[in-house]
């Protein structure tokens, strides 16, 4: 029988032994994902500790996933031997095209006693003026009301968030040490349709800030305080928020030297057994919030996976 024995910490890990039917380790750091030539036989942990596996599937998130298969000796050669590691198997790819829903927030001044949870969650989405309308929505309002510690005034916010940037970042070593967390690289507006873009959105959430129907209900003028145009593209440039719905850096792609890291069961390209399910293998930013995509993703690929194991 196959159970998976669970590693939580570093990075979320199930190895799939046919001895165990299941175990769970909890603070289990994990170093790395041992490697018999190409094929992935457990990991080791941090204390030295390892963990045989007919299958390792790698679950760390859009920053720890990559950071395990880096140190694994997993990805661009230049990077892994500028950090001393030994080249495994080489996948560009891995810890590039970080992506993220950029956004940028204006408080329109109401506040209140906030509640444990919101009473109002508004999202809306639109095309820019730059998106084809055949395309999926670019842009998105997001509002809610006060929320935070009970008792204590709160403020509300008007969130304009850019659903398809083109902008892309990444994850990086800072050393061979696993102790040391990676260097990450936030893409932001790196790309001027992006910074038009958001823009657009921007003065929909300015524009909504001042409507007459919520200055009526806010005692403070709206935060920052911002103009059109050039005024506004320089305000959120510099205040540009990671909200953050980061994704891509273990991206799913049938070619490596096209910067895909797994296939399209999840599957690490170039090994054997070993896998990524998490947001890291999505290759572009989902229009809308990853949540939910996350779990289905994680759910066909489960269903794809259960015959090898």
């Amino acid at each position: 029988m196959v159970g998976p024995h669970l590693l939580s910490g570093y990075g979320g890990i199930a190895l799939y032994n046919r001895e165990l039917i299941a175990a769970l380790a909890s603070h289990a750091e994990v170093a790395e994902v041992v490697l018999d030539g190409r094929r992935a036989v457990g990991v080791r942990l941090l204390n030295g500790t390892t963990i045989a596996a007919d299958w390792v599937v790698v679950s760390a998130g859009t920053y720890g996933s990559p950071a395990i298969l880096l140190r694994s000796g997993i990805g661009p050669p230049d990077h892994l031997r500028a950090v001393d590691i030994p080249v495994r198997v080489e996948l560009p790819g891995v810890g590039s095209n970080l992506a993220d829903h950029p956004g940028f927030a204006i408080d329109p001044g109401l506040r209140g006693a906030p509640g444990a949870a919101p009473r109002f969650f508004t999202l809306a989405t639109w095309h820019s003026s730059l998106a084809a309308s055949s395309d999926a929505p670019d842009l998105a309002l997001w509002v809610y009301d006060p929320i935070g510690a009970s008792g204590a005034p709160s403020e509300t916010s008007v969130v304009a968030l850019l659903l398809t940037p083109r902008s892309r970042g990444s994850v990086r070593l800072r050393s061979a040490d696993p102790t040391q967390p990676p260097r990450i690289e936030l893409p932001g507006l790196r790309e001027n349709a992006d910074v038009e873009r958001l823009a657009e959105g921007a003065a929909r959430a300015v524009e909504v800030a001042n409507h007459s129907a919520v200055r009526r209900l806010c005692a403070n003028p709206p935060t920052p305080s911002v103009g059109k145009s050039k005024d506004l593209r320089d305000v959120i440039t510099e205040t540009v928020e990671s909200f953050p719905h980061v994704v891509g850096t273990c991206a799913m792609g049938r070619q490596p030297d096209d910067g895909a890291v797994v296939d399209h069961s999840g599957c690490v390209h170039g090994t054997e057994c070993l896998s990524v399910v998490d947001a890291s293998i999505f290759p572009t930013p989902p229009s809308g919030f990853p949540h939910i995509i996350t779990i289905m993703m994680a759910e066909r690929i489960a269903e794809l996976l259960s015959p090898r194991l």
